[in-house]
């Protein structure tokens, strides 16, 4: 990492030789976050916030269940009523943070790192602490100072929340479908225990893949926003002949779909479908995207009178939104967070893919004469990632000075729009990278201006 773009980011959070992320809690297992690491961590999060109760769940990689435990009986012995939901989707936890209206939980899992990590998710109303409340945590945890409890007897009760989830998710959809033959890789995950119930339940013909669940050992890396994660999807859509497929992250909380040919699926054209399909069955007119996404995103919404509200890059911002504003029934990110009001705010890949569905299987046309116009009309590249010897600042800087002949957004990053292309550059939140977001409505166009910022951004 560079010093100036490590100087810049660390600046507003966290420094990123810590465990302590700016969202988050992640690092190497056992290296750096052992039981005894996590242990600390919970005592410093009860003292923190003097919980009562909290919920607590954890994924399938290695370690992930011996934090749990150990977390568990940690807090039981402060007092706590601790509610254990085993292994689970971060999804789910937050489901049944809300639907057991448990305010405060743990959820232990390495996301999309896969094995030989893990990780610590605090949720506060299912969302994340506060920045500053995760600065003065980590403070804390740094200072190594002992943090004196008085022991008390508290509980630990299990409660099974893939039935009721799963029953809510069939409710949510209302409907069968048929329409399409696809392709699921769960990779090696924890949605697979509940695939089976919703998907028989909704009259879903699929094949799936990386069903088996695994600590270590996976099939693949678990981030499907990596083309190479993806391929064993790809491989498997083309052999079946499928129509779609579908790949959920490590902890379920993405998803990301490819074509009966393998290509990738632009978020864009999932979510505007999906927002159709929520306008049609509960009546929202207004949703959220992030500022990376495409122009498309507001001109194939638009069809259908919908307002798109855009916002910084992460799913915290749709469900601050969705409280903020009642008419927003639907948001989400190009990475592959989608978040439904209606559905206790939570995003989750496994609801979002069957709303996407639904939205497929009620339109008149075929998904890939819908593929077809949408590409016909926008050219969408995925998301690039660039090392940098500046710093955000200064890049974004460079960019807005450059491009002043168009539309300037301040909003995360840099955005600019023309009539013809537009590009979100910003700093990731949780790597010491730039990302670059670009789109345009030919190849040509946005070749040649893609090569001007990489100018940019190197020189």
């Amino acid at each position: 990492m560079t010093n100036s773009l490590a100087h810049y980011i660390s600046s507003n959070t966290v420094e990123y030789n810590t465990i302590f992320k700016r969202y988050d809690i992640r690092g190497k297992y056992p290296d750096e976050i052992s039981p005894e690491v996590a242990k600390k961590i919970a005592k410093i999060y009860f003292n923190f916030y003097h919980l009562s109760k909290i919920i607590i769940g954890h994924d399938s990689i290695d370690g992930a269940n011996e934090i749990y435990s150990e977390i568990s009986n940690e807090l039981a012995g402060y007092g706590v009523n601790v509610t254990q939901i085993g292994m689970v989707s971060s999804p789910r936890l937050y489901y049944a943070s809300a639907k057991l209206n448990i305010k405060y939980g743990i959820m232990i899992t390495a996301s999309h790192l896969g094995a030989g990590f893990t990780g610590i998710k605090l949720i506060n109303d299912g969302v994340p602490p506060p920045e500053e409340d995760l600065v003065k945590l980590s403070q804390i945890y740094e200072s190594k100072r002992d943090i004196s409890l008085t022991s008390k007897k508290g509980g630990i009760n299990f409660y099974d929340i893939n039935s009721p989830y799963a029953s809510d998710v069939v409710a949510f959809i209302k409907s069968s479908l048929t329409k399409y033959k696809i392709v699921i890789d769960a990779s090696n995950g924890p949605n697979a225990p509940v695939i089976d119930k919703i998907f028989s339940e909704i009259n879903i013909p699929y094949t799936a893949i990386n069903m088996e669940v695994k600590g270590s050992g996976l099939s693949h890396p678990t981030n499907p926003k990596i083309p190479e994660n993806r391929v064993q999807l790809v491989n498997a859509v083309k052999e079946s002949k499928a129509d779609l497929g579908i790949i959920w992250d490590g902890d379920g909380d993405r998803a990301y779909f490819v074509d009966s040919k393998g290509k990738v699926i632009a978020p864009e054209f999932t979510a505007s479908l999906i927002a159709a399909d929520i306008k049609n069955k509960l009546g929202y007119k207004t949703i959220t995207s992030d500022i990376r996404a495409s122009s498309a995103i507001e001109q194939e919404c638009s069809k259908d009178n919908i307002e798109v509200v855009r916002l910084k890059a992460w799913h915290v911002p749709i469900k601050e939104e969705m409280e903020k504003d009642s008419k927003i029934g639907f948001g989400y990110e190009v990475s592959g967070h989608y978040v439904f009001s209606d559905f206790y705010k939570i995003d989750d890949g496994l609801l979002a893919s069957l709303v996407f569905l639904r939205a497929l299987n009620n339109n008149e046309k075929s998904l890939s004469e819908l593929l077809k116009d949408f590409r016909n009309t926008y050219y969408i590249l995925e998301e690039i990632n660039f090392e940098s010897e500046k710093s955000e600042e200064e890049v974004v800087d460079l960019l807005k000075n450059t491009y002043k002949d168009g539309k300037v957004i301040l909003i995360d990053g840099v955005t600019v729009e023309y009539s013809d292309w537009r590009f979100n550059l910003r700093s990731s939140r949780t790597e010491p990278i730039l990302r670059l977001n670009i789109s345009g409505i030919s190849q040509k166009t946005v070749d040649e201006n893609l090569s001007k910022i990489k100018s940019i951004i190197k020189s």
